[in-house]
């Protein structure tokens, strides 16, 4: 269900946001900032960044990450054939990863200057540093809370996805600065 929505996501528009962003309004007026918030980042933008953290993922360890050391690896010295044949398939099998890449980090810029155009910057931080749980994995709609003692505890996945919640709800705090 997860892979799907990221799927729609993918192709976010200013359109598309700017109705997220009059949508995150009207719930506002109604049920408050938080529950705005919680639709528009919650929601939708923690669905796209968490693709792209997903997309950088899979890039992360094409190239080492010190291009000093490569020059003193002798074997990369004598064999610049390799070098370019390397660089070449990495070109060539991971283009579109790149380019999801490219197109989610301008859909997260759209995405910030939208919402902060919606919102004042101190609700937004308000939000975030309340540390959510992220809609998009759950459904958090029902809210639903089931306190009898047949109640089951936290399973361990469960413990799992909160502290990715809260990983990336404290990375998203660096957007909105």
């Amino acid at each position: 269900m997860a892979r799907q929505r990221v799927c729609e996501d993918f192709s976010m528009t200013l359109e598309k946001i700017r109705d997220y962003c009059q949508i995150a309004s009207t719930i506002s007026r109604k049920h408050g900032t938080r529950d705005g918030l919680t639709f528009l980042i919650g929601e939708k933008l923690s669905l796209v960044y968490l693709q792209l953290k997903n997309e950088r993922n899979k890039l992360k360890f094409l190239y080492t990450g010190n291009l000093s050391e490569n020059k003193k690896n002798p074997a990369l010295k004598k064999n610049k054939s390799l070098q370019i044949s390397y660089t070449l398939t990495i070109n060539e099998n991971y283009r579109g990863v790149f380019e999801q890449v490219d197109h989610l980090e301008k859909a997260i810029d759209l995405f910030v200057d939208e919402i902060k155009r919606s919102f004042t910057l101190q609700s937004i931080q308000d939000y975030l540093g309340s540390f959510p749980r992220l809609a998009f994995k759950e459904d958090l709609i029902t809210g639903v809370v089931d306190f009898s003692n047949e109640s089951p505890l936290m399973t361990s996945q469960d413990i799992f996805s909160e502290v990715e919640d809260i990983l990336i709800v404290n990375e998203m705090h660096s957007l909105f600065i």
